[in-house]
């Protein structure tokens, strides 16, 4: 081979320095391009979140038995939060703002696509009346509602200070379990701020059994009326289990005949 044909050949090899360049401005493109597709993407996804956040809540739907809770009054409640449209919606504020309800012991907030949003109430079921004014849930849970009493004569009553709800409901349930085995019915129950005890039963006589033991001293006075009292005792006015062995009786007094 001849000197000039070496030379020829080596005349095409490229150069280390023009290379170089070439690589730097392929790089500079690359990143260029990948910077482009990551704002067009970011951009993309801000326009979608506008567009919706902008989508309305067009049906709030209401689930449950609403035997207590006004509608109108949950729609009210609700519509508070529906300014913000159907994604932004805070389902954890609507909740709680339809909790806050006294008749609400529950609501579920779920999205229903495309546009609705379904609420799920469970109202309160009251086993008792609280005090004078409130009811009490099959948690030992107060709440008072508007005409409470008025609407649930049938329930006992209840009352204690502050912080004795559960532990009165309980001593309910065992003291009206023990007088059920004989046909007699609890309608009140009171604990005093001193911790004393005292009932009234369907016909009206008074059980007092003071601070210690409530139940063995009901368990004595159901003991005695077993024996004694069953027959008359329509006309026992008043208990008084308080007693170390015994118990005192009050009698109602005889009404007068009406034609004597």
């Amino acid at each position: 081979m001849s000197a000039k044909q070496n030379r020829f050949k080596q005349s095409k090899k490229p150069r280390r320095g023009d290379v170089m360049p070439r690589l730097q401005w392929g790089r500079m493109l690359n990143r260029l391009l990948l910077v482009l597709v990551v704002m067009g993407f970011v951009y993309g996804v801000e326009r979608l979140g506008h567009q919706l956040e902008s989508i309305p809540v067009e049906r709030v739907v209401f689930a449950g038995d609403l035997l207590h809770v006004s509608r109108d009054v949950l729609v009210e409640r609700v519509t508070r939060h529906l300014a913000v449209g159907y994604i932004g919606l805070d389902l954890e504020a609507i909740q709680v703002e339809l909790e806050e309800e006294a008749w609400v012991y529950r609501a579920e907030v779920e999205r229903l696509w495309p546009r609705q949003l379904k609420i799920t109430i469970v109202e309160e079921s009251p086993i008792a009346i609280w005090g004078e004014g409130g009811l009490l849930n099959h948690r030992g849970k107060i709440f008072e509602p508007t005409g409470a009493q008025d609407e649930r004569t049938d329930l006992p009553v209840l009352e204690g200070p502050e912080g004795s709800a559960i532990e009165i409901m309980r001593q309910y349930r065992l003291m009206s379990q023990l007088l059920g085995d004989q046909q007699l019915k609890l309608v009140r129950l009171q604990m005093s701020p001193r911790g004393s005890w005292t009932a009234i039963l369907s016909g009206g006589t008074e059980l007092v059994m003071g601070r210690q033991e409530p139940l063995e001293k009901l368990r004595r006075f159901l003991w005695v009326y077993q024996r004694t009292l069953v027959a008359d005792f329509d006309r026992v006015k008043r208990v008084d289990t308080r007693y170390v062995n015994g118990l005192a009786v009050a009698w109602r007094e005889q009404q007068a005949d009406s034609n004597g």
